[in-house]
């Protein structure tokens, strides 16, 4: 996805409210041995990106940087259940 792409699939009402309303994501990206990794992450939605934070020498960071295409599900509810608003991947930016 390009950018613009991100932007209006973020501005979309329903991904809108469910940002607003998530408190956990599933990260999905490649690992730096080529094997896929689906992993829960918090996040912050400043209301115009999704902000992941994690520590500089998590596994995760140096396969994103070399591996940047992502695709994210938030969960919702008590048991935490994985929602897509739409699966597509995008480029994660540091």
């Amino acid at each position: 996805m390009d950018p613009q792409e991100i932007t209006e699939e973020l501005e979309h009402p329903g991904a809108r409210n469910l940002l607003d309303s998530a408190t956990l994501l599933r990260l999905a990206y490649n690992g730096s041995d080529g094997f896929p990794r689906v992993i829960p992450i918090g996040f912050y939605w400043n209301g115009n990106q999704i902000v992941v934070c994690t520590a500089a020498t998590a596994p995760k960071v140096e396969a994103l940087s070399s591996r940047p295409s992502v695709a994210i599900a938030r969960t919702v509810g008590p048991d935490q259940q994985p929602v897509c608003h739409e699966e597509k991947w995008a480029t994660m930016t540091s």
